[in-house]
């Protein structure tokens, strides 16, 4: 019980977490509409600018190293001899870090637009 107690948690906390992102990355488009009209929010904008150059540059660091373990997964594949219990292992986790490299890439197309 304990374990779908904390499930919850991680879910609604990522749920907060990204909500928060797109109200960041909202208040930069409004700032960028407002900084051209007001000098005293061109500093507030380009903190906001360099968060989110942060924020992709450090996704853009997660899909390198998921595309690593990817080709190490398919070179360990390739080389080794393993029953194929392991090996349909090793296939499931690929995918499942194929779709968060894919939900990475939405994430920063998001983080983007």
């Amino acid at each position: 019980m304990e374990l779908a107690q904390r499930d919850k948690v991680i879910q609604r906390l990522k749920r907060e977490i990204n909500e928060n992102k797109k109200n960041v990355l909202g208040q930069l488009d409004n700032l960028n509409k407002s900084s051209d009209e007001n000098h005293f929010l061109k500093n507030v904008k380009r903190d906001y600018t360099k968060y989110r150059d942060h924020i992709v540059m450090e996704k853009n660091k997660q899909k390198e190293f998921m595309e690593l373990l990817i080709e190490y997964i398919e070179n360990t594949l390739d080389k080794s001899d393993i029953t194929s219990e392991i090996n349909q292992r090793a296939i499931s986790e690929q995918n499942n870090i194929l779709r968060q490299i894919n939900n990475i890439k939405t994430e920063i197309d998001e983080i983007i637009s």
